[in-house]
């Protein structure tokens, strides 16, 4: 499930002009380990220019190779495997076995390669996607069509479209990975103290309600808690946001609506165990009275 960090890219000025960057241009994926890209095909018409432009270039063929290589001899497995997949293409045994095997000097291979062989090396393992598709093509109406690059190449390739620009993106990447490992720390907070509220519930209310099924129970008090913050039912939040049935909707909660969510869970669970409010429309109300401090 990918997560946009649209609040963190604003609009910035340098070199007397201004350009708006909007969150199509980063884009992370699991917010515990962001996997960040750059939308180059898009940015770079903001400076009149063109990605294979760059991918040309000797300075960059070196860089890349560089990359690869540093990856290569950390014992990246997930590379490793990746690369012998990319190499075993015509080299293949009589017996359609795999000669590449884990001793393989992968380094002098990756010297060897050509320019065009590099590239597609580089789509093998994730450092440059190419995204094929209509112009709003996600659920949020965004574009996703064009070619990716890895974080690891972001700050190289924003330098050759402009130096300034290049620690622009540097501060960026580095607040997306800080705001990533941030939210990650709140949303595990909210799975901890949503269990004492749904032992409260399922102790206190639960009993109460013999005839109704467990789920819309739970459901009910969790939709108390989302109108008070959001503003809004969880299919109503689904509805808005594309969730899919088996998503969570509070995984796609900014880090200061789940902030707010943990502390209104503290205070559902402390008006089911100590105040003894049992009925849902007590509940209702008394949860739609809360104060953020």
């Amino acid at each position: 499930m990918s997560y946009k960090y649209s609040t963190i890219i604003k609009t910035f000025s340098y070199s007397k002009e201004s350009y708006k960057i909007i969150s199509d241009f980063l884009l992370s994926g699991q917010k515990s380990n962001p996997n960040i890209l750059l939308n180059v095909t898009k940015i770079s018409k903001e400076f009149g220019k063109l990605p294979n432009e760059w991918l040309r270039l000797s300075s960059t063929i070196a860089f890349a190779k560089s990359l690869i290589q540093i990856k290569l001899e950390s014992k990246n497995e997930k590379l490793i495997k990746a690369f012998k997949q990319f190499l075993d293409n015509g080299k293949k045994s009589d017996a359609g076995k795999s000669r590449i095997t884990n001793n393989y000097n992968f380094i002098n291979e990756l010297e060897n390669l050509d320019q065009k062989q590099l590239v597609r090396l580089m789509k093998k393992i994730g450092l440059i996607i190419v995204k094929k598709g209509n112009l709003k093509g996600n659920k949020n109406g965004q574009s996703i069509q064009g070619t990716w690059v890895h974080k690891d190449l972001c700050i190289k390739y924003a330098e050759w479209l402009d130096p300034k620009f290049s620690i622009w993106i540097s501060q960026k990447i580095q607040e997306l990975i800080n705001d990533g490992v941030a939210w990650n720390e709140i949303r595990d907070a909210t799975k901890m103290d949503y269990k004492p509220l749904t032992i409260a519930i399922e102790t206190n209310i639960i009993p109460r309600y013999p005839k109704m099924d467990e789920n819309i129970v739970y459901g009910k008090i969790a939709n108390y808690i989302n109108i008070r913050v959001i503003g809004k039912k969880s299919r109503e939040i689904r509805e808005e946001k594309g969730i899919e049935p088996c998503e969570l909707t509070r995984d796609y909660f900014t880090k200061e609506e789940l902030l707010q969510i943990e502390k209104v869970q503290v205070f559902a669970e402390i008006l089911i165990s100590q105040f003894k409010l049992y009925d849902f429309k007590s509940l209702e109300e008394k949860i739609a009275s809360y104060r953020f401090i």
